[in-house]
């Protein structure tokens, strides 16, 4: 981040309990990473020692020299965090002021032994992430120092005219800025496993630019104490470094805070998105709700219906019977005993159909697979249509495959086809129902030519409760089960269904059924 950007590896300990080959592979990776900090730490400390014993790069140290190096330790002791284990230290402009008046094996010495970190007081740090942070600063400060050096030796002295000092002081924070991230930076990419890319931006925060121009601001602050020490003293820098450090600390803490409430605005808005979601579904549900409850409102006023119709005439025939007049007429009786027996299949009919799509809802049906002729099951349902059975033209061949199926449930899926169809059709048109074989298993339609459905309510006339005609004056009888019924037991069946349909000329049904019921939901015959 900076010249004061530092690291730290809090290192666990295994468990009593965990074995040793859970923690190989980070000790492995903790092995490479003290590496990789004494490969940089061991040569440039060997390389100060060389300049101090040999070359006397650190001749003529005077109290400034302790003077810095105490102020750069007393900055460093109130860091800042900025993203993981990496910290900001408020020690730039310092370092940055040092590297201008020193030379750079002097200023880099002041880096190295002023650089601290009150996590290392704690335990927090190894000495080799400790050594690696003061080696990388050192070396940032270095370069600044080289590069200051180099850019005001020509002309004037720097601190004698400010077009020079300026564009000096922004070459060694650049410098210093720009060797002390790559190497914080790369560290961290390799410790976590990421693109060197992905951790400047976490390191920079969400604004990046502005956090950037602060510290180019700073390499001015730096040349600011450069300048004050010269002119006026140890003393400015010491008055002019107390609100500046004050002030830095407040940034710090309110860019945190400015992240930590762009995050959480980020998550408002992500629940508030996802609330509008949860309403949104909430209001279909709710408008689920009322339509299903006029449905079945509708329904029950129908069943009503449909339930009175044939009890009324029952408990009327019933009554006409103890009457002298007809009970003594055998023609009148035996007509009035059909009716009532028509009636009483009719009432039948719809109480096993009520019962079960109870079954279906509750999904407490099962079926009973036993040997189905198909051929004989039509003709008893023919048959069971009554008087409405003379209008049923069947077609259906005698070498069709065995079924291995439910009887009475494919029973009730014919039932209800042929009823839908005679009720649907004119007074006296004929339906029809064929057959054919479908591999081991077989395909059947039932035929009508009665009123039609129009193309847009194809997909709804399979929904329970559903009617084509659901007005007050509507002239077919019926609950709206039938056909939601049928597609159900087909599919518990295992097979399909299908309808064509041209408006006022006729609707076709077709199943296809395989030779042998799923066991899944079956239950032995």
């Amino acid at each position: 981040m900076n010249i004061g950007t530092k690291q730290t590896s809090i290192v666990k300990v295994p468990e009593a309990s965990e074995t040793p080959e859970v923690h190989e592979a980070p000790r492995q990776a903790s092995i490479k990473m003290v590496r990789l900090e004494l490969s940089l730490a061991i040569p440039l400390i060997a390389w100060f020692i060389w300049e101090a014993s040999f070359r006397g790069g650190l001749r003529g140290i005077t109290w400034a020299f302790g003077f810095f190096v105490v102020c750069t330790i007393a900055v460093d002791l109130i860091p800042m965090p900025a993203w993981e284990n990496i910290e900001l230290s408020l020690s730039f402009p310092i370092l940055a002021g040092v590297a201008m008046l020193f030379p750079p094996v002097m200023a880099g010495a002041v880096a190295l032994i002023g650089t601290s970190d009150p996590r290392e007081l704690r335990g927090q740090v190894k000495i080799g992430r400790a050594l690696w942070n003061r080696s990388q600063m050192a070396l940032a400060v270095v370069a600044g120092s080289v590069v200051f050096h180099h850019v005001s030796s020509h002309g004037r002295p720097a601190f004698e005219t400010w077009w020079v000092l300026v564009p000096a002081a922004l070459a060694t924070s650049v410098t210093a800025y720009a060797i002390n991230t790559l190497f914080v930076a790369g560290h961290a990419a390799i410790e976590h496993r990421m693109h060197l890319r992905e951790v400047l931006a976490k390191m920079h925060g969400s604004q990046p630019w502005e956090f950037l121009a602060s510290y180019i601001g700073l390499a001015l602050l730096g040349a600011v104490i450069a300048v004050f020490y010269v002119r006026v003293g140890p003393w400015s820098v010491v008055v002019f470094l107390a609100p500046l450090v004050f002030a830095r600390q407040m940034y710090f803490r309110s860019r945190a805070l400015t992240d930590r409430l762009a995050d959480q605005n980020v998550v408002l808005q992500t629940q508030a998105e996802r609330l509008e979601q949860l309403l949104e579904k909430e209001h279909d549900t709710v408008d689920e709700l009322r339509e299903l409850n006029r449905m079945k409102g509708e329904f029950v006023a129908v069943v009503s219906h449909e339930l009175r119709t044939p009890v009324t005439a029952l408990i009327g025939y019933a009554k006409t019977l103890q009457q002298s007049e007809f009970s003594e007429n055998p023609a009148m009786r035996g007509e009035f005993l059909e009716r009532m027996e028509r009636q009483g299949d009719r009432l039948l009919r719809l109480v096993e159909n009520l019962l079960t799509t109870a079954k279906l809802e509750s999904d407490e049906l099962t079926i009973s697979v036993g040997r189905v002729l198909f051929e004989d099951l039509c003709r008893e349902v023919v048959e069971g249509l009554a008087g409405e059975g003379s209008r049923a033209l069947v077609d259906v061949p005698s070498d069709l495959p065995v079924l291995h199926s439910d009887r009475q449930l494919l029973g009730r899926v014919l039932s209800n086809l042929l009823d839908n169809a005679l009720k649907y059709s004119p007074d006296g048109s004929p339906v029809e129902l064929a057959a054919v074989a479908n591999g081991d298993g077989v395909r059947f339609w039932v035929r009508d030519h009665g009123i039609g459905i129009d193309a847009g309510q194809l997909d709804r006339i399979f929904d329970r409760f559903y009617q084509v005609d659901s007005s007050s004056t509507r002239r077919f009888r019926g609950a709206g089960l039938g056909l939601s019924m049928v597609k159900e037991l087909v599919e518990h069946l295992g097979g399909s269904i299908q309808v064509e349909s041209v408006p006022e000329a006729g609707s076709t049904f077709t199943v296809t059924l395989p030779g042998r019921a799923p066991m899944s939901a079956a239950t032995p015959g």
